[in-house]
């Protein structure tokens, strides 16, 4: 029997995959997501990553061909972030070859570091050229220098396709811009988290977002809580994926730039809480500016997750009720369309507005559409799960609508129980 170090490169590669979860995307947009919700094998990353390190050790030609894959995909399962997020720039900065190889970067956590990490740190930045940090940057909680770490990481990793960070409203990504050839052209997929402390905002740095997306012309995907703005001027020429996360609080002007930005849009997710946002102005905030700002992209979208904070039937009655409804349900959608959900649909404006819906459709306005799905208020944690004010009227038209979507070729389905908001998967 051939010793494994006598095997092709392709044959190695595949048995090391073997050896920890598959974490690396296939299908699935977002990498390593599955690692945040707790799912069975994540906890086994790490091990794999041991074990994986251990057969690089064996030989010389194993080291070769098992060290990159080691730094394929760095992931934020387990303690200690900004350590292991230290150890890694010292390889990255020492090992370019190895730098080459970092495609998924995954970050989440801060605390303070050694005094000999963060001398480093320091060393780091001025060998790049670039303007010392004091020698308080790692204790004062400057956002300055919060992420100043994983900015250092970034300069160093040309060929990133993925990258999870964690913001709050003030930080900075001050350093990137400044970084001699700062780019990232193969990055794919930016997912910011909230780094929510007690008492705080429940917003992030927009600026910071702009910093990254501006270095990444490719972008494709890009996933945010409530940004702290209202303008947007970093190009999105090859977005196809907005998702715009639970409870957020977006305002109708930034959602415009966004869209209006990104001409190869496909899919939008919004779960918005703006009429209710706690630090802002929202009196004048309506449902129809959201439909107002996502018909500018109607030529290319093909998912859209609209999600409105209570009060949905007043809320479009205050866009100028029944004609408004009707043009979103009936106007808005590109013929392109294969499925259209709709949640907790409230009032009688609401069920006249779907059935002139379904006659639209019966006609073979949309001759691409596959399913309509009229479901209870969907969960989150906002509380009122499984409301639905006026269910039973609509289980008195459920047949109606059934048969008038079928002379389309549509299938109508009710679902009577609340499900949990997903956004894009």
């Amino acid at each position: 029997m051939s010793s494994i170090t006598h095997l092709p490169v392709e044959l190695i590669r595949h048995i090391c995959s073997f050896l920890r979860p598959n974490c690396i995307p296939g299908q699935h947009p977002y990498p390593c997501r599955e690692c945040t919700r707790k799912l069975p094998g994540c906890n086994s990353w790490d091990r794999g990553q041991i074990d994986t390190s251990h057969l690089s050790q064996t030989c010389n030609r194993l080291r070769d061909v098992v060290q990159p894959l080691l730094f394929l995909c760095c992931s934020d399962n387990g303690n200690h972030q900004v350590r292991r997020l230290t150890r890694l720039l010292r390889t990255l900065t020492s090992r370019p070859d190895l730098a080459q190889h970092l495609q998924y970067l995954m970050f989440r956590d801060l605390e303070h570091l050694s005094p000999s990490d963060s001398k480093y740190i320091q060393s780091t930045t001025t060998n790049l050229g670039l303007a010392p940090v004091p020698d308080s940057w790692n204790t004062d909680g400057d956002p300055e220098y919060r992420l100043l770490p994983l900015q250092l990481v970034l300069a160093h990793t040309p060929n990133l396709r993925y990258l999870r960070i964690p913001l709050d409203y003030d930080w900075q990504l001050n350093l990137l811009p400044q970084t001699p050839h700062f780019s990232l052209p193969q990055l794919r997929s930016l997912e910011v988290t909230h780094y929510y402390i007690s008492g705080d905002r429940f917003d992030i740095s927009l600026s910071a977002v702009e910093t990254i997306v501006t270095a990444a012309p490719n972008l494709e995907s890009l996933s945010l809580p409530s940004p702290n703005a209202s303008t947007f001027s970093a190009p999105l020429a090859n977005l196809k994926r907005l998702d715009l996360q639970a409870n957020n609080s977006i305002s109708p002007e930034l959602l415009t730039a966004f869209v209006s930005a990104a001409p190869k849009l496909e899919a939008v997710s919004l779960h918005w809480d703006a009429l209710g946002d706690a630090y802002e102005d929202c009196e004048d905030r309506r449902v129809t500016d959201a439909w107002d700002a996502l018909a500018l992209g109607r030529s290319t979208l093909r998912v859209v997750y609209l999600d409105v904070r209570d009060d949905t039937e007043e809320a479009w009655r205050r866009g100028n009720g029944r004609a408004r409804v009707d043009g979103f349900l009936s106007g808005f959608f590109p013929a392109e369309i294969r499925e259209v959900t709709l949640w907790g649909l409230d009032g009688v404006e609401m069920m006249g507005a779907v059935k002139r819906f379904a006659r639209v459709v019966a006609v073979g306005r949309y001759p691409r559409l596959k399913s309509v799905v009229l479901g209870a208020r969907e969960r989150s944690d906002r509380g009122g799960f499984d409301e639905w004010n006026n269910a039973g009227e609509w289980r008195g038209v459920e047949e109606e609508l059934k048969g008038e979507f079928a002379k389309g070729g549509v299938r109508f389905e009710v679902r009577w129980t609340g499900e949990w908001w997903r956004g894009l998967d």
